[in-house]
């Protein structure tokens, strides 16, 4: 397992709150312009790599309703929204997914040096998306 995503109101509230609360390091987060939305990552190992990690992730634009981020923060409020998996080719997996009847949502990386990503819609997992890595 790579990380759980948690979306929150205010990731600088969160952030505080989850190093100062749990002992958490702040391991960085960016802002994905193309996903409207800014995150960090946290984790009791000291990488991304030594330990599953928490992203906190929160909206640019709160009131943009097209965006799925802002969307469940508007309807559902602050919570789980994914877990995502490590695994050796996420369009290849996707692809043996799809055969089974899940439905797989391709993403391009968005950061250079990155690779594709794939997301399994919540109908095909109990309500939870999975991303994979």
């Amino acid at each position: 397992m790579s990380h759980i995503g948690i979306i929150v109101e205010d990731l600088d509230q969160a952030t505080a709150e989850w190093m100062e609360r749990y002992g958490l390091v702040d391991l960085g987060g960016e802002v994905v312009e193309v996903e409207g939305i800014r995150n960090t990552f946290l984790s009791a190992g000291p990488s991304r790599e030594e330990a599953a990690c928490i992203e906190l992730i929160e909206p640019l634009d709160k009131s943009d309703m097209s965006n799925a981020i802002a969307r469940f923060l508007a309807n559902k409020g602050e919570g789980l929204f994914h877990v995502a998996f490590f695994v050796d080719d996420p369009t290849a997996d996707g692809a043996k997914l799809r055969e089974r009847g899940v439905t797989v949502i391709d993403r391009e990386a968005h950061a250079e040096g990155e690779r594709a990503r794939a997301l399994v819609h919540p109908k095909s997992a109990n309500g939870l998306m999975l991303e994979l890595l």
